[in-house]
């Protein structure tokens, strides 16, 4: 990890000085220790830190709600085949649909400045990754570990099986869901940021602001920070999966 860390900034070095003889006069990259330098200043600043905050809280609230709604809807998919065949089609052709076509729909439903617009688009996507790792992950359980619950339990009751075996069994894929939910959510939420929708500005909406100015110093500050946040993130989800879920991946791979 700690050789991560080093090779990042020299890696971005070299991109931007590649970048610099390649690109056309008109386009150019600035100095990367500006970048470095910018950055830190950046974050004393009172409105980086609102827009900073302002983007966490869009992207708490979208993957709170898709991780409840997640569960619970891929729970009844998956524990019931019939449901899950009728609806199938449906859940499909949502997951076809890229979420900057819902943005007329959604705009005209709530507003275009309502401040929860980017959380609610950026819900959608989540959602629907959310649902299908959670069935992938009922459909690959042990059947065995299941038919023994019942012959010890003595009771086919769904609820008693899900707190019993289903829960442990599908909490790696409820992870892996939620860590790709998340790496999708910041991407989600920072572009519909920059497309000035809702009336909070988060940092996608701050780099839109830097781009008009043409503070391209500002530009590549604030996209590297989006990078780092993305990183710490899925780096504490990791964590708390390897302390709540390691055991279940082990009893997989055995």
């Amino acid at each position: 990890m700690v050789l991560g860390f080093i090779l990042l900034p020299i890696f971005l070095v070299v991109l931007c000085f590649f970048a610099n003889i390649f690109a056309p006069e008109t386009l150019q990259f600035p100095n990367p220790l500006l970048i470095f330098k910018d950055i830190f200043s950046s974050l004393n600043e009172q409105e980086v830190l609102s827009s900073l905050n302002n983007t966490l809280i869009s992207l708490s609230k979208a993957l709170l709600l898709s991780l409840l709604l997640g569960v619970l809807v891929g729970l009844f998919l998956g524990l019931n085949n019939g449901v899950w065949n009728l609806s199938q089609p449906t859940v499909d052709f949502f997951r076809s649909i890229p979420v900057t076509f819902l943005i007329p729909a959604v705009a005209l439903l709530i507003g275009s400045t309502s401040e929860n617009i980017v959380w609610i688009l950026a819900t959608y996507p989540c959602l629907l990754i959310m649902i299908f790792n959670i069935r992938a992950g009922i459909m690959k359980q042990e059947q065995e570990r299941v038919h023994s619950f019942y012959i010890i339990a003595g009771s086919k009751n769904l609820l008693h099986r899900f707190f019993k075996v289903t829960f442990y069994e599908i909490l790696p894929d409820i992870f892996s869901g939620f860590r790709i939910s998340l790496s999708y959510c910041i991407v989600i939420v920072t572009v519909l940021e920059y497309m000035r929708l809702g009336n909070n500005t988060g940092i996608g909406g701050l780099i839109n602001d830097e781009l008009q100015k043409q503070n391209y110093v500002r530009v590549y500050a604030l996209t590297f920070i989006v990078g780092v946040l993305g990183y710490l993130l899925n780096k504490i989800t990791e964590i708390v999966q390897q302390k709540f879920a390691h055991w279940a991946i082990n009893i997989n791979q055995d």
